[in-house]
């Protein structure tokens, strides 16, 4: 314990050996002149000062507790390089105060190679603290992006991956695997570490990464750890973005949906275009900004100086003429329009031949077929057009040639045949087109599962259920008898009651992708009041709850299991028999339980239910066993319905049996493990 307790004072003592024989090698180098001659008598005193603090340095650093599984290697190199740099210090001590010829021969070649070792020695030392190349990171430094249009950068490399770099390397990288994490190469980054995966593609909510960086800094969980340069709120919202479109690694900007609030910080990293010409144009107002936007316009300047600006009428359902023409007074200030996701057609679209300045045109999920792509042959500056989901066949691409500038053009799902784009790209080498969406933009192009909403966990009489997805013209299909649903199951429509404990099952679906993974949330109906209860072992000391009337009380523990509201058992099963005062009909029992594993609590094995009309024989009538979590995950509660035919009975007898020990892919395998158990419900 107090050597863990030196160990730790390694990173504070290991500067003063540095620093002091820095200052001894100055002083000796200054001595050998006329002017600081005199100063050579304090040479042998700060000398024995570098000994001394070399051999604490080192030995502090021998029993460091290694916690942040730095690179074995490095280690080795730092630890030897180390030593001998010690080694020298003593060496050099015991020469200045020799005054035979030899010593004085050696002296200074044992000191010249004393602060090469020191060199080689905090380099090392610097690799495992901020990742190897620490040194050249300013000599091959990038130089500083300059970008026309954010939308043809790659998210990932361009503009996740420097993130990363600054806020996460210097802790996660192949010389310091802090939490056996590496995030410096995209196969690490996804394996995550001992806590399991940092990111779960599609679902921000579960994915540590975003998890950590939300606590409060003060938390010893929240990451970056306090002390370092915080993740800034935008750089949190851009990676939650990417991780909720799929966290693809080659999709570009333009390809992935933006909500308005991304659009406007990825505006940041775009410097304006000096093609167009603002000779005559005024900077757009305060005024007219406000009251565009009180009619659902949004307009968002270059910058303060620029008089061009970035306007969206993005999911306007009711977009008609009268609406664009709305932007007619500013029509040449308008560098970049978003109409995606919105009613556009070819009857509208002779409306755009007005904005002479346009450079990115945003049509993605609208009406407009080939017909309409006609009004746009005249804007001479549009580089960017996005036509994701539209009814542009070949016959569009026939306007496309026309777009002088045009330097990006996005075609997925369109109805334009891959010999047309073909041709299409041999006639317009300048162009990049992209147009297969399942392999580059999505990945697998699976769907996120959807959501299933109640205002509470447990009701009385009636209680609404509202299942949602948050990508449009998405079906979802459901069940409501804890089978597996398919397209074939019920589509919902609009939200639904239910009246007694149901296992509901969602999948979301949507043509040319693949289904989500099913989600399920049992929804539980307050069942027969317990007049008393008793449990065959108390709970573990340190998690009693209130002891077993928590299990009836019809208040669900949290996700947190030092709530108070959880009943821990540690390596053992747990068996309760409640009484329901008299023989009652009864066809249904649920257990509440709690996994995080990260905490060595996981789901039961298996749950086993018994009736008894005396209280004496008990006979079973379900039992339900329990998958094994394959993998860490962040921690999670789980409602576990047990049905059956209704049955006469006064006592009911649950056993809940633990898997007692962690599973073998567990950061301690072997170990006891926990069940956290609260509320059971009979119906």
């Amino acid at each position: 314990m107090i050597a863990e307790i030196l160990g730790r004072f390694h990173p504070l003592i290991v500067h003063l050996p540095v620093g002091i024989l820095i200052l001894a090698f100055l002083m000796e180098l200054a001595s050998r002149t006329k002017r600081y001659a005199a100063i050579k008598v304090a040479l042998p005193f700060v000398l024995q000062m570098a000994v001394l603090t070399a051999l604490l340095a080192f030995l502090t650093g021998w029993v460091m507790p290694k916690e942040g599984d730095f690179d074995e290697n490095l280690i080795g190199l730092h630890l030897w390089s180390s030593l001998s740099m010690t080694i020298g210090s003593i060496a050099l001590c015991y020469l200045v105060y020799q005054k035979n010829d030899l010593s004085k021969k050696l002296y200074f070649p044992v000191f010249i190679l004393t602060m090469i070792l020191l060199s080689v020695a905090g380099h090392f030392g610097g690799s495992l603290t901020h990742g190897e190349g620490h040194l050249t990171k300013a000599i091959h430094k990038a130089p500083k992006m300059v970008v026309m249009d954010v939308n043809t950068l790659a998210v990932y490399p361009d503009l996740i991956t420097p993130i990363l770099k600054k806020k996460c390397y210097s802790c996660h990288n192949e010389g310091k695997k802090k939490g056996e994490l590496v995030m410096s190469n995209i196969e690490d980054l996804m394996k995550g570490g001992a806590e399991g995966p940092i990111i779960i593609k599609g679902d921000v909510g579960n994915s540590s990464l975003i998890q950590r960086a939300h606590l409060p800094i003060e938390d010893e969980a929240h990451m970056p750890p306090k002390g370092k340069i915080q993740l800034t709120k935008n750089e949190i919202k851009l990676i939650e973005w990417w991780i909720n479109s799929g966290a693809n690694f080659t999709a570009k900007v333009g390809a992935i949906e933006q909500p308005e609030e991304i659009t406007k910080i990825l505006k940041g990293y775009e410097k304006n275009s000096n093609t167009l010409d603002p000779k005559g144009l005024q900077l757009l107002t305060p005024n007219i900004i406000a009251n565009l936007a009180a009619q659902n316009i949004t307009i968002i300047p270059a910058s303060a100086e620029s008089p061009f600006a970035y306007a969206s009428f993005r999911r306007d359902s009711s977009l008609n003429k009268r609406k664009l023409k709305k932007l007619n007074d500013i029509d040449k200030n308008i560098t970049e329009l978003d109409l995606s996701f919105t009613n556009m057609d070819d009857a509208m679209m002779s409306q755009l031949s007005k904005f002479k300045n346009l450079q990115k045109l945003k049509l993605q999920n609208t009406k407009i077929s080939s017909k309409g792509l006609k009004h746009l042959e005249k804007l001479e500056h549009l580089n960017l057009l996005n036509l994701y989901g539209t009814k542009v066949d070949d016959d569009g691409l026939v306007s496309l040639k026309k777009l002088s500038s045009l330097t990006t053009l996005f075609l997925w799902q369109t109805n334009v045949t891959d010999q047309a784009i073909k041709t299409f790209k041999n006639e317009s080498p300048l162009v990049d087109v992209s147009h297969n969406i399942d392999d580059s933009v999505f990945g697998d192009a699976k769907l996120k599962a959807p959501t299933i909403t109640a205002a509470k966990d447990i009701f009385e009489d009636s209680l609404e259920i509202t299942l949602g997805v948050n990508f449009k013209n998405v079906a979802i299909f459901y069940t409501l008898d804890g089978t597996l649903p398919d397209t074939n199951a019920m589509k919902y429509d609009s939200s639904f009651y239910i009246k007694k404990t149901t296992n509901i099952k969602a999948i979301a679906a949507k043509k040319t992708w693949m289904a989500s993974d099913p989600v399920e949330k049992v929804i539980i109906k307050a069942g027969h009041t317990i007049a008393s209860a008793k449990l065959s072992k108390p709970p573990n000391k340190k998690y009693p709850a209130e002891g077993v009337q928590s299990l009836f009380d019809f208040k669900k523990g949290t996700s947190s299991f030092s709530d108070g509201m959880w009943l821990g058992y540690e390596g053992e099963n747990m068996t309760a028999t409640l009484d329901l005062g008299a023989v009652k009909q009864i066809h249904n029992v649920v257990v509440g339980a709690l996994e995080d594993t990260n905490s060595y609590i996981f789901f039961p094995k298996g749950v086993e239910v018994k009736t008894s009309t005396d209280g004496q024989s008990f006979r079973s009538i379900q039992k339900l066993e329990i998958p094994l979590a394959e993998a860490p995950h962040p921690s999670t509660t789980k409602s576990f319905l047990l049905d059956f035919e209704s049955i006469a009975a006064r006592y009911v007898q649950v056993h809940v049996k633990g898997t007692l020990k962690n599973p073998t892919w567990h950061a301690n395998p072997g170990a006891k493990n926990w069940i956290f158990i609260d509320e059971i419900l009979v119906n």
